[in-house]
C-alpha cells in the first residue's frame, strides 16, 4: 500500500467518523459539508482513471487540507468569520496545491521544457483561483450569501480594516488573489528544484 493510499483511507475514515458523529448528534446540516468533502476527495483518482492525469502526493494532500478547511471548518463551523487569517490561508494553500495539478495537466513526461511547465502550473493555479472567486460571487447572488463580504451589514469584519478605502468585498478578493499568487509563486520555486 502506498503512502498516498494510506492517507486517502485515513482521510475518508475520518470523514466517515465525522458523519456518524453528526448523525448521532442530529446535526444534519453539517452532513452536507462532510458529504461534499468526501465526494470531492475522489477527484484526483477520477482524473487519473479517466484522463491518465497523475497528480503528485504533496498536491493531493494539500488539496485534501483545502477541502476540509474550506468546506467543513470554514463553512460549517464559520471559521471564516472566527479567524481573520482563515480565508487567506486557504487561498495561499490553493496557490501551492493547484500548481501540482497544473503540472500534472501539462504532463511532465512530454518534451515540454521546464520553464513552460512551471509557467503553465502557475497560470493554471491562478486561473482556478479566479474561477473560485467567480463561483463565490455567483453563489452570493443566487443564495443571497456573503462569501465575498460585499454586503454592507455583516457581523464579520475579518477581511477589512477600519481604515480601508475600498469596500470589504474588493479588499477580500484582492487579498485572496494575492495569497493565491504568492502560494503559486512559492510553489513553482520549490518545484523548480524537484522536477
Amino acid at each position: 500500500m502506498s503512502f498516498l493510499s494510506l492517507c486517502e483511507i485515513i482521510f475518508r475514515c475520518a470523514l466517515f467518523a465525522l458523519a456518524v458523529y453528526h448523525v448521532f448528534k442530529r446535526e444534519f446540516q453539517l452532513m452536507k459539508s462532510v458529504i461534499l468533502v468526501f465526494a470531492l476527495s475522489f477527484l484526483p483518482e477520477l482524473l487519473n482513471a479517466v484522463f491518465k492525469i497523475r497528480i503528485d502526493i504533496f498536491s493531493i494532500l494539500v488539496y485534501f487540507t483545502i477541502l476540509f478547511m474550506a468546506l467543513y471548518l470554514g463553512s460549517s463551523y464559520r471559521f471564516y468569520d472566527k479567524y481573520k487569517w482563515w480565508d487567506r490561508t486557504i487561498h495561499f494553500l490553493s496557490g501551492v496545491g493547484f500548481v501540482g495539478f497544473g503540472i500534472a495537466f501539462a504532463g511532465t513526461g512530454s518534451g515540454i521544457i521546464k520553464l513552460v511547465i512551471l509557467l503553465f502550473g502557475f497560470t493554471f493555479s491562478v486561473t482556478l483561483h479566479v474561477i473560485w472567486e467567480v463561483l463565490e460571487y455567483i453563489s452570493d447572488c443566487i443564495t443571497h450569501g456573503n462569501a465575498q463580504r460585499w454586503q454592507k451589514i455583516h457581523t464579520s469584519n475579518n477581511h477589512v480594516s477600519e481604515k480601508a478605502l475600498q469596500p470589504a468585498g474588493l479588499v477580500d478578493t484582492m487579498n485572496d488573489a494575492i495569497c493565491c499568487i504568492s502560494g503559486a509563486g512559492l510553489s513553482i520555486l520549490v518545484w523548480w528544484f524537484f522536477i
